[in-house]
């Protein structure tokens, strides 16, 4: 009925990207907790991009950046003040006027309430912010997983199809040069490997879940 293995890598992958791209606080947390051993296990296929991403992944576990030093290289990349390294919000790459809710910003909230989820701060914070996509397909490649168990082709078929969707129309669209601005911009090498993590696993993504 499906590879429960491919859609337990797309959903860990995402959650632990999406976690570090939505929370500033979150580098530390990794720095601190993650050993070697699991940074090594990266879950998905370990392409030139993938390795530099776990092996800079190493690096900031061996000698990590103090946790001021992260929230630095956080907001100089994704917040400001000032120009932003690497804008996480897909509409600021896509759209004619390179302004946040613009129409792609719509777009992602329409897909996210098909399947019946919605922005945390709706209306407040654009939808389509990098972290967020990201959790998305990560959410519906866990729900994939629950359709094998439960037995139900129906739902996982509309679980990877969604994901596929928004993976084709959305991230594939503008996620890879985000991740190239985030590897080539940070300062420290727990945001490179972010970027070089990104850059490797935004084209597996599809072929894993076609495959789920």
């Amino acid at each position: 009925m499906g590879q429960p293995g491919n859609l337990d890598a797309v959903a860990s992958a995402c959650a632990f990207l999406s976690n570090l791209l939505l929370r500033p606080e979150a580098g530390a947390a990794v720095t601190a907790s993650l050993t070697p051993e699991l940074a090594s296990a990266w879950p998905l296929a370990h392409d030139p991009e993938t390795t530099r991403g776990v092996e800079a992944l190493l690096r900031a576990l061996a000698a990590p950046a103090s946790p001021d030093e992260l929230k630095a290289d956080y907001r100089a990349l994704f917040v400001g003040p000032g120009p932003m390294r690497a804008v996480p919000f897909e509409s600021v790459h896509r759209g004619e006027e390179g302004l946040t809710f613009d129409v792609q910003t719509i777009e992602v909230r329409r897909a996210y309430a098909e399947f019946g989820r919605r922005a945390p701060r709706l209306h407040r914070e654009p939808d389509d912010h990098i972290g967020l996509e990201l959790a998305f397909v990560g959410e519906l490649a866990a729900a994939g997983l629950e359709a094998i168990e439960a037995g139900d082709a129906a739902a996982l078929a509309s679980a990877t199809g969604g994901a596929r969707r928004f993976v084709d129309e959305h991230l594939l669209a503008w996620g890879p040069g985000f991740a190239r601005r985030v590897a080539d911009g940070a300062d420290t090498d727990l945001y490179r490997a972010v970027g070089h993590l990104l850059t490797g696993a935004l084209p597996q993504l599809d072929g894993l879940l076609a495959e789920g």
